[in-house]
């Protein structure tokens, strides 16, 4: 995402992550980022982390892989949902399934629909900025 919103706005996009079940303080897992190098998609230093109410304050857009993520928000965060969208929204809600303990396979696919997913987001944003 962080690529796919380079230059689109005057200042830098602020981009980071955080899981409702997030395995906190772990790094990438090594399958996803062997995908992500294949596809020269540059890592950064991660740490895992949990989302709570003081990062969703913080956020002007928060985006989920997956309905049931959006739906857990709405339950737990109800003011956040007016801004909790499919990072899939603008491909047909495509959902973006989770690879966790799955083939490398699914982690290579999990990468290319993020990587079409950011790019369909970059190109609104870039349409409703200028």
């Amino acid at each position: 995402m962080r690529a796919a919103l380079d230059g689109t706005t005057k200042r830098p996009a602020e981009v980071s992550s955080a899981g409702l079940h997030a395995l906190v303080g772990h790094g990438i897992d090594a399958d996803t980022a062997a995908a992500a190098r294949t596809r020269e998609i540059p890592l950064h230093d991660h740490a895992a982390r949990q989302f709570d109410t003081a990062l969703g304050q913080n956020c002007d857009v928060i985006l989920v892989m997956e309905t049931h993520h959006r739906q857990e928000i709405a339950q737990r965060w109800p003011q956040f949902l007016g801004k909790t969208f499919l990072l899939g929204h603008f491909d047909a809600a495509r959902q973006v399934p989770d690879p966790y303990r799955q083939a490398m396979g699914m982690h290579a696919q999990a990468v290319e629909i993020i990587l079409q997913c950011s790019e369909s987001w970059a190109i609104q944003l870039r349409q409703t900025i200028t």
